[in-house]
């Protein structure tokens, strides 16, 4: 069946090219070696110990992805795929084979104290906190493991008086954030609950040193309103690889025990009171919890496009980090099913780097890998436009502020449009937003992100970027603006343009006061209408609770021994998301130690 002897073949993975070398003899493939990646380690163990064996073992690639993997197992899949090609095999015979699930584990019934529905950021910080606090702690969560949960690889929370802080020497108060946010807010949240968050972001800040995390005071890449002596942005310097070693290590050593591959299905009671969780693993297999106290920390529901529709009004709204989330709202159906009733708020925490689309092979994830530069045009202040050709804000809010003034209309009108001309893109080629805007009066005492723009340069693969948005049916490209109106059928186009170029002209933006510098004519052909979407860290909006994290029912009751925490908790959020960069995470830590210190309390007493 096979030409027997080793083949060297690659793919993309999340971060790197996967390079590995399938052997093979006359009669089947024998083994698989990762010879080259740069992935997160977690994944890659999983993928040698789990993954290829399987592979192996059935000679089938019809096989259960790792939970988080999904990019990292399709590139193997595929390279193996090539290989069997290159051998004088057929691939049908791997991709049609019976489909291969792991052996069903046997069920579990076991009994804690306390028990958390998800471990990510709030999840994990509730679990420990409730652990140090004396309490036996059992966490159930869908991913195959923890480097799959969005909260081990954010880049910092927002804290105030941390041991980080006086440090350095920053004298920030709770109460000068806390006024900050609540007038920011217009007083929406749960003020109670907002101050206490912030007066526990010290403690949570602190759970993460004492496992081994390691931060500094940084100012963020966007304006914020606390820098420097006022900072209180905490970056982490810890790798993610190292994160996931340390909060492994962090449950084994408070006695945490963690179903991985886990979905709760809902809250037990007995006799009107909490009684623990029912679970199911991806398998099949049940997992029962007795416990008398229920955190829930499932971390929102953006991988639910039907939740998206419902409380976003839209279903544009797309995975920041590559892959498919795992976060489908099944914390807020629990919740509602035991009785909670839901705050007002819902929103979404954005991503900064850029527009997106379904469509597009390479969409705006990170500046840390591949994306297709094209997508800059969502968000570098240029002229946009919604499904009709209107304009609709002030673009130069979106550049400045991204992930709060940026949000909504964004979010309202997705997908939007960047419409640019040829002049503009071979600037952005050329130059770069810095150099360009810094010619046109930007500079750092007046345009804080600068800085950040400047460390980016030029849009040097633009053109080929472009092309290959037109290719994937993302961008359209005309001649004039009137065949770029009929192409992409937005009625109102050339009248908005021509607008837009008398207030470029002016040097003022007489619809929305858009700053003179991010006004850049659309004249000179060939133009572009690059379609974009929005793209969130994590959606926001849920359960109302009291300031104590506790979920509450009709007449605002509390529920007792029922915690809701993080992104799933309704009372602490605002839409659009805070202009303090690491106030999601710091929230949902800050909220994690709150809840874990109430849950260990009750199920004590």
């Amino acid at each position: 069946m096979y030409k027997k002897g080793d083949y060297e073949v690659e793919a993309e993975g999340h971060h790197s090219t996967v390079k590995l070398r399938v052997s093979f003899d006359e009669e089947k493939l024998t083994k698989v070696e990762v010879l080259e990646e740069n992935e997160t380690q977690a994944f890659v163990d999983d993928l040698k110990d789990r993954f290829i064996p399987e592979v192996v073992a059935n000679q089938s690639l019809n096989l259960d992805a790792i939970s988080g993997a999904t990019k990292l197992t399709k590139a193997v899949t595929s390279s193996v795929e090539e290989a069997i090609t290159e051998a004088g095999g057929d691939p049908k015979t791997f991709t049609e084979a019976a489909h291969v699930t792991e052996t069903k584990l046997p069920d579990a019934d076991v009994t804690a104290d306390v028990v958390v529905i998800g471990s990510g950021a709030s999840g994990f910080m509730s679990a420990i906190t409730a652990a140090k606090a004396g309490s036996k702690v059992v966490v159930l969560e869908k991913a195959g493991n923890l480097a799959a949960v969005n909260g081990v690889k954010v880049s910092g929370p927002f804290a105030v008086n941390t041991p980080v802080l006086r440090e350095r020497g920053t004298t920030l108060t709770v109460n000068e954030v806390f006024q900050h946010v609540m007038n920011y807010t217009h007083w929406e949240p749960n003020s109670a609950l907002i101050r206490n968050y912030l007066e526990h972001s010290s403690e949570a800040v602190e759970n993460l040193l004492e496992i081994g995390y390691q931060f500094k005071e940084a100012n963020f890449r966007f304006k914020t309103p606390f820098v420097d002596g006022k900072g209180g942005f905490h970056l982490i310097l810890t790798d993610v690889d190292k994160r996931v070693r340390l909060w492994t290590e962090a449950y084994e050593k408070y006695g945490v025990d963690a179903f991985f591959n886990t979905a709760a299905k809902e809250v037990l009671k007995e006799n009107g009171k909490i009684a623990g969780v029912a679970g199911q693993r991806k398998d099949g297999s049940k997992v029962t919890v007795h416990a008398k106290s229920v955190i829930i920390a499932s971390g929102g529901y953006l991988g639910n496009k039907e939740l998206l529709l419902k409380y976003l009004g839209t279903t544009h709204v797309n995975v920041a980090a590559r892959g498919k989330s795992l976060c489908t709202g099944d914390g807020l159906a629990i919740a509602q099913k035991a009785g909670t009733i839901l705050d007002k708020t819902f929103g979404y925490c954005g991503c900064e780097y850029g527009g997106t689309n379904p469509k597009a092979s390479r969409p705006a994830t990170q500046d840390k890998y591949d994306q297709n530069l094209a997508f800059k045009f969502g968000i570098y202040g240029n002229l946009l436009v919604d499904n009709q050709g209107k304009r609709f804000m002030n673009e130069g809010l979106l550049c400045d502020y991204p992930m709060s003034y940026g949000e909504e209309p964004t979010l309202r009108h997705s997908p939007y449009y960047a419409i640019v001309d040829q002049e503009y893109v071979d600037k952005m080629r050329d130059e770069g937003l810095y150099e360009y805007l810094t010619k046109r009066g930007a500079n750092h005492d007046n345009w804080f992100i600068g800085s950040y723009y400047k460390q980016r340069g030029a849009l040097k693969s633009l053109d080929s970027d472009l092309e290959e948005g037109i290719h994937e049916g993302w961008i359209v490209k005309a001649d004039t603006l009137e065949e770029l109106a009929k192409k992409t059928g937005f009625d109102h186009l050339t009248g908005t343009v021509a607008s837009y170029n008398s207030y470029c002209e002016k040097g003022e933006d007489e619809q929305f006061g858009a700053n003179p510098w991010y006004l850049s004519s659309v004249k000179q052909g060939p133009f572009y209408a690059i379609e974009c979407e929005v793209s969130a860290w994590s959606t926001f909006g849920g359960v109302k609770t009291d300031d104590e994290c506790r979920a509450l029912a009709e007449d605002d009751q509390v529920i007792p021994g029922m915690y809701v925490v993080g992104t799933d908790n309704g009372s602490m959020m605002y839409s659009p998301y805070y202009d303090i960069p690491g106030f999601c995470y710091g929230s949902c830590i800050g909220s994690g130690v709150i809840a874990g210190h109430g849950a260990s309390a009750y199920a004590k007493a």
